[in-house]
């Protein structure tokens, strides 16, 4: 299970649930697998213009950072049986998690629904 109050979020692939902590060294190993930063990688996702190659490989970068080494073909083959949405939804969240900090948020009255933010995306971390 996930420990939200670390940012961390729950990837479900192979019958397993992995916990993903969006770590210093776990974005380095993303980053180096990839060849570009998270906040790139977190834009790609959310606009849906990621290759299979990079989402195996952030993938495969998040589970080794978490201890669950994973051989990339057999990762791609979970994560197809998965369905790539599933691997995504994760990764954007743990892209998410990363900038914008992990620890859960204080239970407030949510304001009028006029008055509500809109979901922080990874781009508006930025400006």
């Amino acid at each position: 299970m996930a420990n939200r109050a670390r940012g961390e979020v729950t990837l479900r692939l192979g019958g397993e649930a992995y916990g993903l902590c969006p770590t210093f060294g776990a974005v380095c190993e993303i980053e180096d697998a990839i060849g570009v930063s998270l906040y790139d990688i977190g834009r790609r996702l959310e606009n849906g213009d990621i290759t299979a190659r990079d989402l195996v490989a952030f993938a495969q970068a998040c589970l080794a950072s978490a201890g669950h080494p994973v051989e990339r073909e057999r990762l791609g083959a979970m994560i197809v049986e998965a369905g790539t949405h599933t691997a995504i939804a994760a990764l954007l969240a743990f892209c998410r998690n990363y900038a914008f900090g992990g620890a859960a948020e204080k239970k407030t009255a949510a304001p009028p629904s006029s008055e509500r933010a809109a979901e922080p995306t990874i781009s508006s971390a930025l400006t």
